[in-house]
């Protein structure tokens, strides 16, 4: 059936009460407790994206082994996507080697800065040093980096060579800065050479400790890892003090040092 025709005044009255029950409609807003909430993961700040990816990478390395371990495993710790890991890193390599350039800055900083203003005997500062650099991991992140190193040794000694390599010339570099300011005060020996004293001690300390991790040793044959470390400083320090040689003058000892 064809509607009949309306009127004018029909019509606009027709279309003026379609109008006002259209505004009477009301859109229902969803509460702020129904809105979902941002992924965590892009709720972060980019920048600090590159830190929280190189914490996690530490502890998947720490807890399956460097070589075991892979970038999608890296990126489900971080929560990100592998993607975003190459976004910042190149590689695993790349990682591990950030990794270690990032705690190993912030450490010899710490360590430089608390030296600028020592003061006291030489020999205490430099206790000092070998204890926090040997046995006193200030952290939970320096203790995983120091179990990531050992693992390296046996799994991958070409990339344990350059992350250690660069510490290594710092903690010479640092420890021979003091021998020398011991041999300024009088404290240690004129002729001794601190640069060949600093990587003697440093190489004895950590062949031991690569030995006892990577070799079984420490099942082998115990050992208290502080009296190691403790007893080793000594007889550094003692190597360092100046000679004593005993004369005979007229009868009677003399000491000449």
């Amino acid at each position: 059936m064809v509607p009949p025709c309306l009127s004018p005044a029909a019509a606009r009255a027709a279309f003026q009460a379609s109008e006002q029950s259209i505004s009477n409609l009301t859109v229902k807003k969803p509460s702020p407790a129904s809105r979902r909430a941002p992924h965590p993961k892009w709720s972060r700040r980019p920048e600090a994206r590159p830190r929280e990816i190189l914490a996690a990478a530490l502890r998947v390395f720490a807890q399956r082994g460097y070589s075991a371990t892979r970038l999608d495993d890296v990126a489900a710790a971080a929560g990100v996507t592998k993607g975003t890991i190459y976004y910042y890193f190149r590689s695993k390599d790349d990682l591990l080697l950030r990794l270690a350039e990032l705690c190993d800055c912030s450490e010899f900083d710490r360590l430089a800065a608390t030296l600028a203003h020592a003061t006291g005997p030489v020999s205490a500062q430099l206790r000092t040093v070998l204890r926090k650099g040997f046995a006193e991991p200030d952290d939970e992140t320096r203790r995983l980096l120091r179990v990531v190193y050992l693992a390296l040794h046996a799994d991958a000694p070409q990339l344990f060579a350059r992350v250690v390599q660069h510490a290594l010339v710092d903690g010479w570099a640092l420890l021979a800065q003091l021998i020398e300011r011991g041999k300024a005060t009088g404290e240690f020996r004129a002729d001794a050479d601190s640069e060949v004293a600093a990587r003697i001690f440093t190489s004895g300390v950590v062949l031991q400790m690569l030995w006892r991790s990577s070799m079984g040793l420490d099942t082998l044959d115990p050992f208290d890892q502080d009296r190691l470390v403790d007893s080793t400083i000594d007889l550094f320090l003692h190597s360092l003090r100046p000679t004593v040689r005993v004369t005979a003058v007229r009868g009677k000892r003399r000491a000449v040092s």
